[in-house]
């Protein structure tokens, strides 16, 4: 088994309407987004090629946006599940997204 990771990064702002602590108040992040992607076999060498998932990425990550506007609750678990269903839908051998809102905190979402 074979697995590829692709990393982009957005700008993006968001609030958690749930939460009681301070980010119920608006703010922002510098998220990064990984995804993995799993296969057993290889295309010319390659489980798929890096720039066709990086331009997918481009395509459906909201840079510079409320991502409120995206997902009511856009929690780093509930962003990592809505991103792992978009891209799932376009890009074969979707193992993993994982969304990091910093340096040291993120989360995943993946399917056994």
């Amino acid at each position: 088994m074979f697995e590829i990771y692709v990393r982009e990064e957005i700008a993006a702002a968001h609030f958690l309407p749930e939460h009681a602590g301070k980010c119920a108040n608006l703010h922002g992040h510098t998220w990064l987004i990984e995804v993995t992607i799993r296969s057993s076999d290889l295309k010319a060498g390659m489980v798929t090629d890096f720039t066709d998932v990086k331009a997918t990425l481009r395509e459906l990550l909201p840079d510079h946006s409320l991502l409120n506007d995206i997902i009511g609750n856009p929690t780093a678990e509930n962003l990592a599940q809505h991103f792992f269903g978009a891209l799932k839908q376009r890009i074969p051998g979707v193992f993993k997204v994982t969304v990091w809102e910093s340096r040291s905190s993120g989360a995943a979402y993946f399917e056994d």
